[in-house]
């Protein structure tokens, strides 16, 4: 699998700046998915983005695009993903995807 920046030995981070995409909000998680989010976080707070990406990123879908951006698949659980973008070296989320509705 290819990188996904150029910038692999430094500190994975997440961040939510757009609105995160209708239908894949904070509002569908159960409270199990809160927990295995927040575990994945606490995970991943730790990590490089080389770490985080050998260990949970999927393979993209080349058509899954974001405002021109390629969208990359975070494996929370083996039916739970987020998906995000890049921006300045930063993994935006734009979708939690708690029941892997939008496959890669």
């Amino acid at each position: 699998m290819s990188k996904l920046t150029n910038k692999t030995d430094v500190p994975f981070e997440l961040f939510i700046k757009d609105r995160i995409q209708s239908g894949y909000t904070f509002k569908e998680l159960s409270q199990s998915n809160n927990k295995e989010f927040q575990s994945f976080l606490d995970k991943v707070s730790r990590m490089t983005v080389q770490q985080v990406d050998m260990q949970f990123s999927r393979k993209p879908d080349k058509t899954d695009i974001y405002n021109g951006m390629q969208v990359y698949h975070y494996e929370i659980t083996k039916k739970f993903r987020i998906h995000v973008v890049i921006q300045n070296g930063r993994y935006m989320i734009i979708r939690l995807d708690p029941n892997h509705k939008v496959h890669n």
